[in-house]
């Protein structure tokens, strides 16, 4: 049986390349010849026992994770380390620096970019093979949602690696924990946001949506108070006030996206006041497209993305499937502010424009709205998605970064 597992596991480490302290840890932990000539034979005997179930673990779990990081699983794509100055594949979670600095993760392509207030574009984080420590040498597993805190911190939501990571000023990276030190487990947390006392809070497509206060504790958010149907919480953001605004994503067999989504989801923005009570802003609860110029309670929208406010305090968010880009004002009112609702690619006047399902979006201090177009819902690298911005003072639409756009060194 032994030999069995161990031939199992060394075609299992050759099929796909592992690192080599993986390797290691795996190949020290297996039942050798040594272990067998134990002098004791009820030790050598409990010992055998012992690494025999050691090495079945070993096992399950290496095919396990061969299938999961080469796609085998459903809907997840391979994980793979992306050459050195590889372009934008898939653009997910934008995020906005004090210094203007515009923050964008490439879920498929494992990384996190900076495009510098001059226009460079740099790596930031992720693309190595390595894990906590220097952020350009981590490994990043799909990173969705991006938020910064008052210090500077980015906090990264690395989706199904179901961990929440945080690069600082210096450039090293963590995983986020609890005060014992212990890490968090996050099934796949995609939404993340810092509220006015720089406590981050995050979502998850299976139905939480929680709050972690550094340094003390945490919290989580009960939907059941919601109307039907359950939701599936997407993008969050904080408006000046802490209410907490929430997207809740389409159901599964109403989209093809690329996260996976469980049972429910409503088409709807929900807001979390600081009281903890929910409440529908935005939706019906059917996916669709109306509503335009009335109450945005009674509008339809498909499968929202990314959340921002403007300074005065409206509400813009991505309306994916709908091909748009919409607010709502103070007063509730919906409208759409980019995009035909023909999917497309074409700069320009924000009312004849075309988005692709936009997704990720952040507002900048100047009133430019970024948002990640993804060009396809798709695991497909040859059809890259774009990093556009939406100039609210022009009304304008332009293209910041694409997958030709040259990376340069930090």
């Amino acid at each position: 049986m032994e030999e069995l597992i161990r031939d199992r596991i060394h075609e299992a480490l050759e099929v796909e390349r592992t690192p080599s302290s993986l390797r290691a840890r795996v190949m020290d932990s297996l039942p050798v010849d040594a272990e067998r000539a134990w002098p004791r034979p009820a030790l050598r005997l409990t010992g055998q026992s012992v690494a025999g179930l050691v090495a079945i673990l070993l096992a399950v779990a290496i095919i396990a994770g061969l299938l999961y990081t080469r796609g085998l699983m459903p809907f997840i794509p391979a994980h793979r380390q992306v050459p050195l100055g590889a372009g934008l594949i898939s653009p997910d979670g934008v995020a906005i620096g004090p210094d203007g600095s515009v923050y964008l993760s490439d879920f498929l392509g494992d990384r996190v970019f900076r495009v510098r207030p001059d226009g460079r574009v740099v790596v930031y984080a992720g693309g190595g093979s390595a894990g906590d420590g220097q952020a350009l040498k981590a490994s990043l597993f799909h990173p969705a949602g991006l938020a910064l805190d008052h210090e500077g911190n980015l906090y990264v939501a690395d989706t199904p690696g179901g961990a929440l990571r945080k690069v600082d000023a210096r450039g090293n990276i963590s995983t986020v924990g609890d005060p014992s030190g212990q890490p968090y487990g996050f099934g796949s947390p995609q939404g993340l946001a810092v509220d006015s006392h720089d406590a981050l809070w995050f979502s998850e497509g299976y139905g939480t949506v929680g709050g972690i206060d550094i340094g003390t504790r945490g919290a989580r958010v009960d939907g059941s108070s919601l109307p039907p149907p359950g939701w599936v919480p997407g993008y969050i953001a904080f408006d000046a006030a802490d209410n907490l605004f929430i997207s809740d994503r389409a159901p599964a067999i109403a989209t093809s996206t690329i996260y996976i989504n469980p049972p429910g989801g409503g088409c709807r923005i929900v807001r979390l006041s600081p009281d903890r009570r929910l409440s529908v802003v935005a939706g019906t609860g059917v996916c669709g497209f109306s509503g335009d110029g009335g109450p945005a309670s009674r509008a339809q929208i498909n499968d929202p993305g990314g959340i921002a406010f403007d300074a005065a305090g409206n509400l813009y968010f991505a309306d994916s499937n709908n091909h748009r880009i919409r607010r709502i004002d103070a007063h509730g009112v919906i409208t759409t502010v980019a995009g035909t609702g023909v999917r497309g690619y074409v700069d320009g006047d924000a009312g004849q424009a075309q988005l692709q399902f936009p997704f990720g979006v952040a507002m900048s201090r100047s009133g430019r709205l970024y948002f990640a177009d993804m060009t396809c819902q798709c695991w497909d690298p040859a059809a890259p998605g774009r990093l556009r911005v939406l100039n609210l003072a022009n009304g304008k639409i332009s293209t910041v970064m694409d997958g030709q756009t040259p990376i340069q060194a930090t």
